[in-house]
């Protein structure tokens, strides 16, 4: 009686385990490929910015477009994005979105910017280390959002972006995922050639803090240089985001086919989309009349930031349609950003007029929206008022409401 009892005892465990050993497999073979798509930038970092764009809007818009096209062709893909929205995430916190989710792949998504408005093209990085200054400046704008945090110094662990010194240690990193990522890198590569006709910068190599600390095949697209005018106009089209998204996605699909073929699982039949026709690029026609395409271009350091926001707040309009603001104060000199002065209102950008750093919030197409925003903010700031722009050339209200008409 006590065996049989003993043995009652012990069946459920019995059966536990070989629930374990038995559906494990199963679970394993049912698990969905992860990628996770990071917009880079966001909130009050904007990164590379020119008179028409700045980079966020630029980089989330692509994403977007990406993971839409992803969640609507690969039932057997999740999709993780680390914003959708403009909001700002630090380095770490993008890397833990990453780890935490345990994903399969990593695409940062970015938009590069010279000194030069004859760079352009794309190019694509994985971790390593900078063996070219060009590859260094890259990688020191991208990580210098870190500068934006409190305690930068003891949360990286002493990591200065500013100094070259502290990307020795990228010389000494055995990265077991970097066969994956350069092999990822030159597959999405040679589809921003075939299916956009962009210019190939290739896949190179730099210590990037968010690759660094995210533990899957990672890798950081550079879409192209919004300092350059005509490459630039096909970044904020609704038409040059979709391609380039398109491009990716067809890369993720030759990745995820030979992803299935090694780990034995049942290999996906989504197709990739067909190339579209490069005689339909003017863009690309223009540049290629502009500059020498046999002259790589080295990106160099940052563009200045410049004076005017990113006339929409989608990059999905053109910079002929006039848009409002409003201001709200203006100092002789430069704040930083979010001073005292501006009394907790949040995402303030600036303009420089008649030696005066004028503030202001807002950017919207829409009249009444910015009569909202202005209603939101009278209380701390009395003398506010709206104001209106078309590019970067200030105009009169009644004008620009003219011009929407």
């Amino acid at each position: 009686m006590k065996n049989f009892k003993k043995h009652i005892l012990i069946l459920p465990y019995y059966i536990l385990l070989t629930g374990i050993f038995i559906f494990s497999p199963v679970k394993a073979q049912d698990a969905r490929f992860t990628v996770v798509l990071d917009a880079g930038h966001g909130g009050h970092d904007p990164g590379a910015q020119s008179s028409l764009s700045k980079e966020k809007n630029i980089n989330l818009a692509v994403v977007l477009d990406l993971g839409a096209i992803i969640e609507q062709k690969f039932k057997d893909v999740k999709v993780v994005y680390t914003r959708k929205t403009d909001k700002y995430l630090t380095l770490q916190e993008r890397a833990d979105i990453v780890n935490n989710n345990h994903a399969d792949l990593f695409i940062c998504i970015h938009t590069n910017a010279s000194p030069s408005p004859a760079a352009y093209g794309t190019e694509t990085y994985t971790l390593g280390l900078a063996k070219t200054r060009a590859n260094l400046d890259v990688a020191m704008r991208e990580n210098s959002v870190i500068l934006l945090e409190s305690d930068y110094r003891t949360k990286y662990k002493g990591f200065d972006p500013k100094s070259v010194d502290s990307y020795i240690m990228f010389e000494f990193m055995q990265d077991k995922y970097i066969d994956k990522s350069v092999e990822f890198s030159s597959t999405i590569q040679k589809q921003f050639v075939s299916y956009c006709q962009r210019s190939d910068r290739g896949v190179r190599q730099a210590g990037f803090w968010v690759l660094h600390r995210s533990a899957c095949p990672s890798v950081l697209v550079e879409l192209g240089f919004i300092s350059n005018p005509s490459e630039e106009r096909y970044l904020i089209s609704e038409r040059g985001q979709k391609e380039l998204a398109t491009a990716v996605f067809n890369a993720i699909v030759d990745y995820k086919r030979d992803h299935d073929r090694r780990s034995g699982r049942q290999i996906s039949a989504v197709k990739k989309a067909d190339k579209k026709d490069k005689s339909d690029d003017p863009v690309e026609k223009q540049q290629v009349n502009n500059v020498d395409s046999s002259k790589k271009t080295d990106v160099d350091t940052v563009s200045k930031h410049n004076k005017i926001e990113n006339p929409t707040t989608d990059q999905k309009k053109l910079i002929q349609i006039p848009t409002f603001k409003v201001q709200f104060m203006a100092s002789r000199k430069k704040l930083k950003q979010n001073a005292a002065n501006f009394k907790g209102v949040n995402d303030t950008d600036y303009f420089e007029e008649s030696g005066l750093y004028k503030y202001t919030v807002g950017v919207e197409t829409d009249y009444s929206k910015i009569q909202k925003i202005r209603k939101e903010i009278v209380h701390k700031f009395p003398n506010a008022f709206i104001i209106a722009f078309v590019g970067d050339k200030k105009i009169s209200v009644n004008e620009a409401l003219k011009l929407n008409k």
